[in-house]
């Protein structure tokens, strides 16, 4: 095997791709002092001075023999190197490339002949070569004061070379690159005046010119104080043409390269995308602007969404303001079956693009680097990096000229990219993405189905990949229609299969992206896709994939920043249609069915137990939410009602969602699914979401009836009976009840009776049956006695107050009851939801007895309490009834306030009833106000 030896830094022999031990100072010694000779006779007396600088031990010549004999054993595979003896000493050949500092000589020497051959440009890739085999101070870490002044001579060559070099590139006009380097040399050899005219010209150049004349009074005084020296001619000349400015020391221009056009050629078809490239453009400096760093522009989004059509479409635009090099590169992160471009290859590929020789481009990547912003430096060039892995892919490839734009593409976000401009992609504008479709299909199919063209391009989720594919295979396909197209893109099991035509496929391209993921990245993914709805938060995400907390924050953030999930508000997550689609056919390849089934109970249990703590916070010593099933998760801790409340509203897509999937799928508890809605009732009342949980609320029903479960069915009952009394839907409500009724007597469901009891006295008052209904209401008072569930019982005693006020027209015996039921309010915790209803029927009756200052009073109370709450319904309410009493008192104009701010809130609520009847009272004030004002009269709801 060909070896390596290595001097110039610390001393190192190399063989087979390993380091070779070199155990202890006597082998190192000798074989540095017959590296430095190598190829010549070193003699065993100056080997033994090596080893020993002071008092060698009598038998010394024998012990640096048998260090050779060692390094003979050492080096016994290695090809490239014979060591033998001769003479009165030892001779070391070495190969031609196996030693470091021969190569030095040899590349140093070619750069001297290519700068006398006026070649300055491939001279210093020479030069830079050759100082790139440096690692530090040629032996570094050997003490050996008999090698010191071969050591020296090598350090002298080093420092000469950069010299050379540095001249020529000054000479470029490179003197930014190399004030940097030139700084730290010059404090490295303080007395080398060369290196200090350097640096003073390259500062001057920069327009530097104070640091320059600091440099030449720095080395001044160190030439004086340590050799007793004025500086030479030359650094003194040079000194007073900084402080003339003379003109012949400005940089010559840069030399021009060539013009390089590598883009590929511009999407005929582009469509849309405006704003985006305005964006991207209108941040460049000005025409003949200078700046003083490179211009970066970084376009990230998901696979599809046309980030490197975007790239390459915005520089074509620009080809004129950047005429000299258009490049591009792929930088191949998500390949099929090819891995990311290594930074050393990409700069290979990119300098040879410039024309630069393969000669002339070095092995070192940094030395690559350099030479990559040389050749750029003053050239105005844009340079796309498509597909781009990470930032620290990238930024060996940043050219340093300002006049330079870098336009990169990645399905990350590039967030640590210093100084880059990032632009996430979105998907395209409806409008857009239909016109994109119609190009492409044809305008003629497309106008003959208007509306089949938006169903298709919905479905699919707006990508233009997936855009571009539908199109295509409509328009080589002549038989389909549009309509057809749409049907078959509406089978979710089939949708990718679909988008899928040549060498192009969504599934293929979300692929890529998938297969770079952790494995905990990608089975959460997969598992996301069980969840119903296509938004969550990351405490759902955690109990889907049953991790921590902070584990399922960290992958979800993962997830973001590589475009698979999308964010549309903060800690709220969410899929593409067709990122869910794809998730969905993961994870029924690569997880069990009881995988799955377990990741929604899971989170069935986290639902049930966070609704259940948001459920006594509104009622508060209602022994139903002990009733309520047990589960294996604490839930979600609220700080109070309404982040709860906002929690709920949150998440109720998912919560419905995974209700409905209870119902359907008989291996999954349809008792905890039951339950779900029960602890959504209060939520239910402040947000009126009964239009949502009646669906659910009958599936979960007719499920528990199927599968037996009484107990569960008759909680479902409740939940569904309510909901349709509060939608104005009496009979169908009555008989929800009354089967309600009769399945929990069958199943010894206790828990619910009252309740159930409660709405069913509610729908005989809604039916006019009003001493039913009192009599119903009384069994239900009874029933949350016995059970001492007082929540239940305070809500009753409220019901048949308004019994009395509404029903039974005896508004002087409601006050009683109303008050009865405030008095509880405090034994069951404060209820601020029960405490605001009461509070608004007590004005109501105050009001009806002629007492309407009072009402006002109580009203007003309410008004600012559901406001600081988030009670939409409350607050409602308390505008209608402050709506009547300002009416009552003759404040039309007041009351016609009241009325509009009311109707907007029932209006967004739904409230189609008692919208109307504000409405109607309104048009009675308006008539008062344009005639004459009958005579006050009391009118309730």
């Amino acid at each position: 095997m060909a070896g390596e030896f290595k001097i110039l830094g610390p001393l190192e022999v190399w063989t087979g791709g390993e380091q070779l031990p070199l155990r202890g100072a006597g082998p190192q010694k000798v074989l540095a002092a017959l590296l430095l000779s190598a190829g010549q006779v070193v003699p065993l007396s100056r080997l033994v001075d090596a080893v020993w600088p002071q008092d060698p031990p009598p038998t010394a010549e024998k012990r640096v023999r048998n260090l050779v004999s060692d390094l003979r054993r050492l080096l016994a595979e290695d090809v490239s190197s014979e060591l033998v003896a001769a003479g009165a000493g030892y001779r070391l050949e070495v190969g031609e490339d196996a030693l470091d500092s021969a190569v030095f000589d040899r590349r140093v020497r070619r750069a001297r002949q290519l700068a006398a051959d006026q070649e300055p440009g491939e001279a210093v890739a020479e030069f830079r070569a050759a100082l790139g085999l440096w690692r530090g101070p040629a032996l570094a870490g050997l003490d050996c004061p008999a090698l010191e002044p071969q050591v020296t001579s090598w350090e002298e060559r080093r420092t000469a070379a950069l010299e050379e070099d540095i001249e020529l590139e000054l000479g470029l006009g490179r003197h930014h690159s190399v004030i940097s380097e030139l700084t730290e040399q010059v404090a490295a050899h303080p007395l080398r005046e060369r290196l200090a005219g350097q640096l003073m010209l390259a500062l001057h150049r920069a327009g530097r010119r104070a640091e320059a004349l600091q440099v030449f009074h720095d080395i001044r005084g160190t030439l004086a104080e340590e050799l007793g020296l004025d500086p030479g001619d030359q650094l003194q000349q040079l000194h007073q043409q900084i402080l003339a400015s003379d003109p012949d020391l400005e940089a010559p221009p840069p030399a021009r390269a060539k013009r390089v056009q590598q883009l590929p050629r511009d999407v005929p078809d582009f469509t849309g995308r405006a704003t985006e490239l305005s964006r991207l453009v209108s941040a460049l400096p000005d025409e003949g602007e200078t700046g003083t760093a490179v211009v970066i522009r970084s376009i990230d989004g998901m696979a599809g969404i046309g980030k490197t059509a975007l790239a390459v479409h915005t520089a074509h635009q620009l080809v004129d303001r950047y005429p000299d090099a258009q490049l591009f590169i792929d930088l191949k992160a998500h390949t099929a079956d090819d891995e990311p471009t290594t930074v050393a290859a990409a700069l290979d590929a990119l300098l040879r693009a410039l024309g630069v020789p393969g000669e002339r481009i070095p092995d070192d990547p940094d030395q690559r680097a350099g030479l990559w912003r040389d050749e750029l430096a003053g050239l105005k060039a844009v340079i796309v990096l498509d597909n781009a892995a990470s930032a620290e892919q990238v930024r060996p490839l940043l050219p340093g000229s300002p006049k330079t734009l870098v336009l990169i593409t990645s399905r990350r976000q590039l967030t640590d990219l210093e100084a880059a401009f990032t632009l996430s992609l979105e998907v395209l504008p409806p409008a857009d993405a239909a016109a994109l479709f119609t190009r492409i299909a044809g305008d003629a199919r497309a106008a003959s189905e208007p509306e089949a063209v938006h169903e298709v391009v919905r479905l699919c989720g707006l990508l233009p990949l997936a855009v571009r594919i539908a199109a295509a295979r409509l328009r080589t396909r002549p038989t389909w229609t549009l309509a057809h197209l749409a049907e078959r893109l509406g089978d979710q099991r089939r949708r990718l299969g679909e988008l899928s035509t040549g060498d192009r496929s969504v599934a293929v391209a979300f692929a890529l992206s998938y297969r770079h993921l952790a494995p905990a990245q990608q089975r959460l993914f997969r598992l996301l896709s069980v969840h119903p709805s296509t938004d969550f938060d990351a405490g759902v995400a955690a109990k889907i994939a049953d991790i921590p907390l902070q584990e399922a924050e960290q992958i979800l953030e993962n997830l973001l920043d590589m475009h698979l999930l999308q964010q549309r508000a903060v800690d709220r997550y969410r899929f593409h249609d067709l990122l869910r689609t794809y998730a969905a056919h993961l994870t029924r390849e690569e997880d069990s069915e009881a995988d799955r089934s377990e990741a929604l109970r899971r989170v069935l249990n986290h639902y049930l137990a966070s609704a259940r703590n948001v459920y006594r916070l509104e009622r508060s010593g209602c022994t139903l939410a002990d009733a309520l099933a047990a589960t294996d998760s604490e839930g979600l801790a609220f700080a109070d009602l309404a982040e709860g409340h906002t929690w709920v509203l949150d998440e109720l897509d998912g919560i419905v969602g995974i209700i409905r999937k209870v119902a359907a799928d008989p291996r999954l508890p349809i008792a905890v699914a039951a339950d779900l809605l029960v602890a959504l009732d209060p939520v239910g009342d402040l947000a009126f979401l009964w239009p949502r949980l009646n669906g659910p609320a009958a599936e979960v029903a007719d499920a528990a009836r199927a599968r037996g479960e009484l107990p569960a069915e008759a909680r479902a009952r409740y939940m569904l009976g309510g909901g349709l009394w509060q939608v104005d839907r009496f009979d169908d409500g009555e008989a929800q009840i009354h089967r309600g009724i009769q399945v929990a007597h069958e199943g010894g469901e206790t828990a619910i009776l009252d309740r159930l009891l409660n709405v069913s006295a509610l729908l005989a008052h809604a039916r006019g049956h009003d001493e039913e209904a009192l009599g119903i209401f009384q069994e239900s008072l009874a029933a949350s006695e016995s059970s001492g569930n007082w929540s239940a019982h305070l809500e009753v005693l409220n019901n048949i107050g308004s019994l009395y006020r509404t029903g039974i027209e005896r508004p002087e015996e409601a006050l009683p009851w109303y008050e009865r039921a405030l008095a509880l309010v405090d034994r069951v915790g404060g209820q601020p939801y029960a405490w605001q209803a009461l509070t608004i029927n007590c004005g109501r009756v105050k009001l009806a007895l002629g007492r309407p200052d009072e009402a006002i009073e109580d009203f007003r109370t309410v008004l600012s309490a559901s406001r600081a709450l988030a009670f939409p319904f409350q607050e409602a309410a308390a505008l209608q009834e402050l709506m009547n009493a300002a009416w009552r008192l003759g404040r039309l104009q007041e009351a016609l306030d009241h009325g509009e701010a009311s109707v907007a809130i029932w209006r967004q609520l739904g409230q189609e009833t008692r919208q109307a009847q504000v409405q109607t009272s309104q048009e009675a004030i308006r008539a008062e106000l344009e005639g004459p004002r009958p005579a006050p009269k009391v009118r309730l709801p």
